[in-house]
Formats: structure tokens, sequence, C-alpha cells
């Protein structure tokens, strides 16, 4: 019962306050305390209900004057026979406060621990109870509860957070916050609290965590060894890879940013990537470069030793190595090298020889080459080679001569390649551009021919496609009644017919890629209630059809020529894009306006 361990607790302090030694004695001094107050049935009633175990439920009780119970968790009470105060507060001197545990922590700086003097009754029965404190006493219970000591080995971050975390044990209020959630949170799991570790896992962090926050829980939760933390941040930094903010990121270390651009879930193309990952490698040299300087601050006396700083942090985690370069700008990540960062990055290697010494078109130093060869770095160095002092470009002048002599004649092979490729893309633009005024010559005879071929009465059926990526397939459009036959068609879908039986087909006879081709535009039953139509193209003397372009579904089969969202057929064929943007049926006039409109011409 409550009373049983207040009065217990009690009488292992009494020789401090000057009570009564005996529990019957105390117990007896309690109860004439409480009667002045009209308190004794409460007392009765509480020490019935109230569990050891519920500190809510113990705060209840309505308590005396001469006993504060405040907001903060904290109990005062002064006795008739005292001269102060006693004062659950583990800040408070151990001797007053009747303290009667101390946790001993250590956070690896060699210092010592640090003691807290905590008690039993706050950390082993109290609403916040510790699971992790229970286990300790039980181990350590030999009838001395003065004795009770408890030493723990706590990470510097979690450490640091011990008096926060003490007082939410204590009743204070715990303002949980970005920088504070990972220390509480391994704080909450290694004490065994659940309700606070259950507090910030699932409500806190799931509410905070985002792309803004990701780096510092990243950062944190690697500190305190909380991997499933830590994992989660990366992950969600880089599956926003393309909006992270690099400078929010500059506090990690090369073994983190690492395990960033080796992600599964990366979205950053490779020239992105290789942009964001030199910003970043710019950002941790000005932060090493700080922190030498701070170095050479603090021992004056001492600068030979400064000097040699970098030496005595080869197994920093601070500190680049070989390694972390090299997977940071592997191939399998970063295959194409951003052009504006190329000389960069042959720079920045030079403190890796190991990296840039190696061979292949899958290393770095050639990728850097390949880079640097293409039309923006050829303009920039042909720029500042004509006018050095106007255009000056310190990353190719800072490189040593070597490295100078292996860009300029990447430079020279890349200007090769673009007047190449310029060369045949001209090449390429005129024949288009033959095929497309002769495919225009066909398409104005056929046209003229058959409106001349045919009696005015006769209404001619014609269809106009415009806007698709093959320019000789744009145009004019005439019905043909016979010309395709379902086994030569692509695909599984029937063809629609007219009322004879024939399919109804429009064709264009046009020049394309330097032969005599004819497009074609047919409708197809899609599904037992939808029609789509379809644009494809047929070599000439050949009935085997490629198609190019599909129609939307529409309902009925009524052979509707669908006018907008045109699709590609596939991505597999070059120079295609975009599909048709309009096609649409050409409104003849009715045949009596025909006639007049002709006499009257005549």
């Amino acid at each position: 019962p409550t009373s049983y361990i207040i009065t217990t607790y009690i009488a292992t302090r009494a020789t401090m306050i000057n009570l009564p030694t005996s529990v019957e004695g105390i117990t007896e001094e309690t109860k004439r305390a409480f009667k002045a107050f009209d308190l004794q049935k409460t007392i009765e009633q509480a020490t019935l209900a109230v569990s050891c175990s519920d500190l809510s439920a113990i705060q209840a009780i309505q308590l005396p004057s001469e006993c504060t119970d405040f907001p903060d968790g904290r109990l005062s009470c002064k006795g008739r026979d005292m001269e102060g105060a006693v004062t659950l507060d583990w800040r408070a001197d151990p001797f007053t406060s009747m303290s009667d545990l101390t946790l001993l922590v250590y956070d690896g700086s060699g210092s010592g621990g640090v003691p807290y003097y905590v008690h039993t009754l706050l950390l082993v029965h109290g609403g916040r109870k510790s699971g992790f404190v229970i286990e300790q006493v039980k181990l350590q219970n030999n009838g001395k509860r003065s004795d009770y000591k408890i030493e723990l080995y706590l990470p510097p971050l979690a450490a640091k957070h011990i008096p926060a975390f003490l007082n939410y044990v204590y009743g204070k209020e715990l303002k949980i916050t970005t920088s504070n959630a990972p220390p509480l949170r391994y704080l909450a799991n290694r004490f065994d609290l659940r309700d606070l570790y259950k507090d910030i896992s699932t409500k806190f962090i799931p509410r905070d965590l985002e792309i803004g926050t990701a780096p510092m829980y990243c950062k944190l939760a690697d500190e305190l060894k909380d991997y499933e933390l830590r994992d989660r941040a990366i992950k969600l930094m880089a599956e926003r890879m393309d909006k992270l903010n690099i400078n929010s990121v500059k506090h990690l270390s090369p073994r983190l940013m690492r395990s960033l651009v080796q992600c599964e879930k990366l979205e950053c193309s490779s020239e992105d990537l290789s942009e964001k990952v030199a910003t970043w490698l710019r950002l941790r040299r000005e932060l090493e470069q700080a922190r030498d300087e701070a170095l050479i601050g603090a021992n004056t006396t001492a600068v030979d030793e400064s000097r040699n700083a970098s030496s005595t942090r080869k197994d920093d985690d601070e500190t680049m190595t070989d390694e972390d370069f090299y997977w940071l700008t592997h191939v399998q990540f970063m295959p194409r090298i951003a052009p504006s960062e190329a000389l960069f990055y042959l720079k920045f290697g030079s403190q890796f020889p190991q990296v840039m010494k190696e061979v292949g078109s899958g290393s770095l130093k050639p990728r850097c080459l390949a880079a640097f060869s293409g039309k923006w770095a050829v303009d920039k160095l042909a720029e500042h080679v004509e006018s050095k002092h106007a255009k000056p470009f310190d990353l190719y002048e800072d490189l040593d001569l070597a490295s100078k002599v292996e860009l300029l004649e990447a430079s020279l092979v890349g200007a090769k390649k673009l007047l190449t490729e310029k060369d045949e893309a001209s090449k390429q633009r005129v024949i288009k551009d033959k095929d497309a005024k002769r495919s225009d010559d066909i398409m104005y005879k056929t046209n003229h021919e058959s409106s001349s071929s045919s009696s005015p009465a006769d209404k001619i059926l014609k269809v106009v496609v415009m806007g698709c990526g093959i320019q000789p397939a744009n145009g004019i459009y005439i019905y043909k009644e016979s010309g395709l036959d379902e086994r030569t068609s692509s695909g599984s879908s029937k063809l629609i017919s007219n009322n004879n039986n024939s399919t109804i087909v429009y064709e264009k006879e046009a020049i394309w890629n330097q032969k005599r081709v004819t497009f074609v535009l047919y409708p197809t039953t899609a599904g037992q209630y939808y029609s789509q139509h379809k644009l494809a193209v047929r070599q000439r003397n050949s009935h085997k059809m490629q198609t190019l372009y599909n129609s939307p579904t529409v309902m009925g089969l009524s052979g509707v020529i669908p006018e907008l969202a045109w699709e590609v057929e596939g991505d597999n064929m070059e120079g295609i894009h975009p599909p048709p943007q309009f096609v649409g049926k050409i409104e003849q006039p009715p045949a009596k306006s025909w006639n007049q409109s002709l006499t009257h011409s005549v």
C-alpha cells in the first residue's frame, strides 16, 4: 500500500529530520497531523486505492497546508517538527532532498562520471518510472538502500541531455524539438520509458522529419548510433536529392555523405549530383580550414604540431580519405560530370592520387576530360586563351602543366567532334527540307488531281494532319476505299469498314528519309464498344505498315476521328516526336452550293 511505502521511505531517513524511528510512531504522528485537517477519511481511502506504481494517484492526495505539491512535480513538506522543507528534487543537496539513488553517468571523455542524486520513489514507483532503473535496483537489493548506485556509459550527446530527461521524470513539462528529439529518444529507450519513447518516435518525429530537418536528424542519430532513425533521414534526403539544399548537409561526415550518394533511393541526375557533391566538397574544405586555423590559434606555441594536425586526424571520422572520395565520385552513381565542375574535380582530386591514377573510361580523370571536351568547356577555355585578363579562368591556371596539356588535347578532340556533329546536323536538315518540299509538291499535285477528276456533286473526303514530328506526314490525306487489308495492318485490332465492306482509309504520298512512302490514317476497334485511329507509314510497293501514332480511344464504331490527344506508338524510334497536335476532317460544301460557285466563277 502507498502508506506503507511512504512511511517506510521516511523511516529510513528519520534520523535526518528528528522524526520517530518506528513505523508505528510515524503512522500515528501522520494520522494526528492529517486529522487536524479532517483528512483521515481521505487518507484511508487513498491507502486502499492507490497503487505504488502510480505517481499521479499519489499526487492526487490532498495534502495539508504544511505540504505543497508544486506543478513541476516537486513535493515539499513542512512538518511540525521540521526546521526546513524536504523537496524531491534531483538538483538539490542529496542529504536535504533525502536522495537514495546515485546515477553515475560517463560520456567517454575520460573526465570521470557525473553523479546525479535521484530518488527511487520517482524512478522506481512513479508514474514516469524507469524499467531499467527497476531492474538495476532489484540486482542491487541488499537491504542497504543508501548504497544504491547505477553506472551509465552514454554517448556525449545523450549525456548532455540527462538533466532535461530527469526534469521530465520529476514531472516537468518536456519541450521536444528537432535538436533534442534524437537524444531524448535514445534516453527513453535506454531507461525504458515507453510512453516517452512512443511520443517521440510515433508522434513528434513523423511530423517533424522532412527535407529541411533530415540532415540534423541524420547527424545526431549517427552520433547516438541510432541507425534506424539515421537511415530514415538518409532515405528521405536521397528521395528528394534534387530539392536538397547542400548547405544544410555540410556538417555531415564523409561517411554519411557516402551513404547518401550510395542510397538505393537516390533520385538525382548524374550531372546534378556531380554539382551537389562538388559544392559539398568545397563547404567541407572551408570547415576543415576553419578548424585548422582554430587549432593554430589555440596552440600558438606549438605551431609545428598544429601544422601536422591533418596527420593526427587520420582516424577522425570528419577527415576525407581516398576511399571516401572514390565512392563519392564513383561511376556507378556519377557516370557523367557536369562540364562546369570538371576542373574542380581534377584540382581537388590531386589530394587523392590513388583515385586519380586509376585507368579506364570509368575512372574519374577520363570522365572529367570527357566533360571538359563539350561545347561549354571549349568555349570557356577559348575565351580565356584569347583574353586571359578579360576572361580569367583560375581553375585552369591553377592546374599543373601536365593537366593543362591533357585538357587542351581533350578540348581539341571535343572541338573536332562538335564540328563533325554540326556538319552532320546540317546535312540532315538539308535532307529533311528537301523531303518536306518534295512531299508538299506531291500533296498539291494529288489534291489537284483528285479534285479535278471528281464531279462537283461528289463529296470528296479529306483529312488534315498538323503538328507531328515527321514533317512529311503533315498535310492533306485523301480518302481511299480499297487499299488496306486487315492482315497487313499492325496490331491485333480489327479494322472498321463502311457499308460496302471497304476499309475507311486516308492516304498521303510523301518522301521520308529520301524514300517514297505512303502515310496511312485508318480506324480500328479497341474492344467491343470502342474505336481508335492509327497513323502508320507504308514503304512503296509493300503492304507492311509501321504504326507511328495512336489516337485516344472513343466510344462507338462510327469512325469519328479524335482531333486532339494523339500519342506516339513507342519510344524505340527517333525523330517522330511530337505526335500530331490536330487531326480533323476537311468539310466540303454541299453539291448545290458547289455548282453555283462554279457557275458564278465562269
